[in-house]
């Protein structure tokens, strides 16, 4: 079986030269000269993700316009900045030493360095923000910065008191994931030229489909291969994260069993705890369940997207949808 980058590549095929002049732009504005920062951007780039966010950015941008100008892909830019930044500061919280199969930055530079250049990350951020001169930047980002630290927030609360319910879970992933999803579909049809009514479109596509994106994330944690992944199975347990593959169990079982299973993971969990709980989700209809919801946002995405303009590049981001709650990594 291919390799999930090569599998999104196929989406790619509309924008690799635009994809191109994007990675070129997010290396040279991370440079700066300093060895410690560009020690930095060489390790961060050589593990550089599967691009998912800057692709939707460009993808939607091109929903308005066949030549992309020089907006869309500072909007590209500044999507992975963001969301680059937000992973370097997770992987400090959470004590992650993996990230894409490598160590992570703060596994290679420890602690310090990593929220510094996070940090920097983030600066940049704002200064290619300013640089567009357009206010309906600042104001998409800003909101969505505040919604991605709000979910993280409620995330490492609920962590602490196990009691999470589903609308609360549902609201924190939309927060901590779709809020960006759905920043990168806005600034792209904005970049393009699209009218505001399809923006709009674009920014409900974008929220959904990273919903959709986000619940398939949970259930690889739980039920997908960490060769794959790059991460080992059960991290959110670990960390105490209930996720919706969880929840569903839960709410299906007596009250006394779900607290038991609460407990156990309070408790802390080992790998043969893992293995157990998981399959307590996959008995107890967890997974069923998390696939369901997860199937049902992403065809609320589809139908979000059918309001843009009809194109091969709608059709694109139609089976983007599709692949993504369909992937193994």
């Amino acid at each position: 079986m291919l390799s999930d980058k090569k599998n999104l590549a196929r989406f790619q095929e509309p924008i690799l030269d635009d994809l191109k002049r994007f990675r070129a732009s997010y290396k040279e504005t991370l440079q700066s000269g300093l060895k410690v920062i560009d020690s930095v951007v060489a390790y961060l780039t050589r593990s550089h993700g599967k691009g998912l966010r800057p692709t939707l950015t460009l993808l939607c941008a091109k929903l308005g316009t066949n030549v992309l100008n020089e907006g869309s892909i500072r909007a590209a830019v500044i999507v992975e900045l963001l969301h680059e930044a937000t992973l370097i500061h997770d992987d400090v919280v959470d004590e992650s030493d993996k990230r894409r199969g490598l160590p992570s930055l703060p596994a290679r530079f420890k602690n310090k360095v990593s929220v510094l250049f996070g940090d920097y990350m983030l600066a940049n951020v704002l200064t290619e923000t300013l640089d567009t001169r357009d206010l309906r930047f600042l104001d998409i980002l800003s909101q969505t910065a505040k919604r991605m630290s709000k979910g993280e927030l409620v995330q490492a609360a609920k962590s602490k008191r196990l009691d999470l319910t589903e609308a609360e879970y549902l609201t924190m992933i939309s927060d901590k994931t779709a809020a960006l999803f759905s920043a990168c579909c806005r600034m792209g049809g904005l970049t393009g030229g699209l009218s505001e009514e399809h923006i709009e479109s674009a920014g409900k596509f974008g929220e959904k489909y990273g919903t959709a994106f986000q619940i398939k994330d949970d259930l690889l944690d739980l039920f997908g291969d960490g060769g794959l992944t790059g991460k080992p199975i059960g991290g959110d347990l670990k960390e105490r994260k209930l996720t919706l593959p969880l929840l569903g169990a839960l709410s299906k079982v007596s009250p006394r069993e779900a607290r038991r299973i609460r407990a156990r993971i309070r408790k802390g969990v080992r790998r043969r705890d893992i293995k157990q709980i998981t399959e307590f989700v996959e008995t107890s209809g967890g997974r069923q369940y998390a696939e369901d919801v997860m199937r049902r946002e992403a065809g609320e995405a589809i139908k979000a997207v059918s309001n843009l303009p009809n194109s091969p590049i709608r059709e694109t981001l139609i089976e983007l949808v599709s692949y993504s709650i369909s992937r193994r990594r």
